[in-house]
């Protein structure tokens, strides 16, 4: 295919059109539809200021309607001949339609497209998120509420410190990821602004209608800068792929919890069989391989960041192709993420505690620091109580185990951990990604009708 850029039909040396597109050129086909939104929303734009007029605007938007059916066939398939999505469609179209097709890129550039297709490629992958954090969430208040009273020690330096249950434990992971979706929340009204228009990063000489634009595809409002637009893309994607660790450091943190709970020196959880895999040797083997790859993706989205922030670092002002290089790690961050949370509540529905070896886990001296708040009643200092308590550690009683997870009743503690208000919370903050979701797809339906 002849490149936008020649009318002599130059062709890039092989070698170097696979080092520098090969990568991108795959991504692309992420990245189609979201090319064809902006495109039909830019045509109705140039109708609107006179460089398109009404039969060619309805020309060009049932051609890029017709993509988005071939799309969804897999019929339109970005490949390295294509350089990019973008070139792709403006081909077919000038293909289809002449003069006409080569009008649809008047006033935006390849740099500007690729920054709307990701803003919006960006907002649909939000809304997936957001749900299957609210489905996990959900699911560890579930678990937390069934299992809320079984006795489970609490650690501190990996080493038995306090009486817990399995739903402290269960209940934590649940509250981390309400936080997250607060996090998650502030990535999406940053992601919320429309760049197209800005051009190669400095406007264009026409009369274009940015707002009408924005407006068309569901953006909040237009990323007004033009130079800004361009060199915002690394901050708007580590703004969010540092919000994808954070969900990756909960998973990673149950993970591995998990795995030390249900090796055979904790043995606090049943599991069933078919989460794990064996061994080609080791005849008994159970791993539970699944909590080790969830350990190793973790890592891997939270270095993509890394990667995406050292990549980026002093460019100079103005778009710079090392842009194109973040397309990777931000895609497969979101892709990781997304299976990881799919597991959750497989891997939640399979295991089970063992509450008799959990309430003998529970041995007396975790019992210490209450020896010590009972002589605290009675009117000693409480250092003075640490220091005797210290003294008289084999003279701890071991109380009703179940009984005693009652009598931490504050706010949070093992016998008021608020699991109901939780809940409610939860699908509180539900109710803003339900109707975001809504006007978005509001908005599209018009577009694409």
């Amino acid at each position: 295919m002849k490149k936008l850029w020649t009318d002599t039909g130059t062709k890039l040396n092989k070698l170097i059109e696979n080092y520098c597109f090969a990568e991108g050129v795959e991504l692309d086909n992420y990245l189609t539809k979201y090319d064809v939104y902006a495109s039909i929303a830019h045509a109705s734009m140039l109708c609107k200021i006179g460089i398109i007029d009404k039969n060619e605007f309805d020309q060009l938007k049932k051609l890029l309607l017709g993509i988005l059916k071939l799309g969804n066939k897999d019929q339109f398939i970005i490949k390295i001949e294509d350089e990019d999505v973008h070139t792709k469609i403006e081909s077919y179209l000038s293909d289809k339609l002449g003069d006409l097709g080569k009008k649809i890129h008047t006033g935006r550039s390849r740099n500007d497209q690729v920054l709307v297709d990701l803003r919006l490629y960006t907002k649909e992958q939000l809304f997936s998120i957001a749900d299957l954090l609210i489905e996990t969430a959900g699911q560890f208040l579930l678990y937390a509420k069934k299992y809320e009273f079984i006795p489970m020690p609490g650690y501190t330096h990996m080493q038995k410190a306090m009486p817990s249950s399995v739903g402290m434990w269960l209940g934590s992971f649940a509250e981390q990821i309400i936080d997250i979706l607060d996090l998650l929340k502030a990535s999406f009204e940053l992601n919320d602004q429309s760049p197209l228009g800005s051009g190669a990063a400095y406007g264009v000489s026409l009369p274009i209608d940015r707002e009408m634009t924005a407006k068309l595809l569901g953006f909040k409002k237009v990323q007004s800068n033009s130079l800004y637009s361009q060199i915002s893309r690394p901050t708007f994607h580590l703004a969010l792929m540092h919000n994808l660790g954070q969900i990756m450091l909960a998973m990673s943190r149950f993970a591995n919890d998990l795995l030390l709970f249900t090796t055979s020196e904790f043995d606090f959880f049943d599991v069933d069989e078919n989460i794990c895999t064996g061994s080609s040797i080791m005849p008994q083997k159970k791993n539970l391989d699944l909590l080790e790859y969830v350990r190793a993706k973790s890592n891997k989205v939270l270095s993509a960041s890394m990667t995406v922030g050292v990549m980026t670092a002093a460019l100079p002002s103005g778009y710079n192709g090392d842009f194109g290089e973040t397309k990777g790690p931000f895609i497969e961050s979101i892709n990781t993420v997304k299976d990881t949370l799919k597991m959750l509540p497989v891997i939640l529905s399979s295991i089970k505690p063992k509450t008799e070896i959990l309430e003998k886990a529970c041995s007396k001296e975790i019992y210490a620091t209450h020896f010590a708040y009972e002589k605290v009643k009675k009117g000693t200092p409480f250092r003075s109580a640490y220091l005797e308590t210290k003294k008289q550690l084999d003279q701890i009683p071991l109380p009703d185990i179940k009984k005693f997870l009652t009598i931490s009743n504050h706010t949070g503690g093992t016998g008021n951990l608020l699991l109901k208000e939780s809940k409610k919370y939860l699908y509180s903050k539900q109710n803003f990604w339900n109707n975001a979701k809504k006007q978005y797809r509001e908005v599209i339906n018009s577009l694409l009708s």
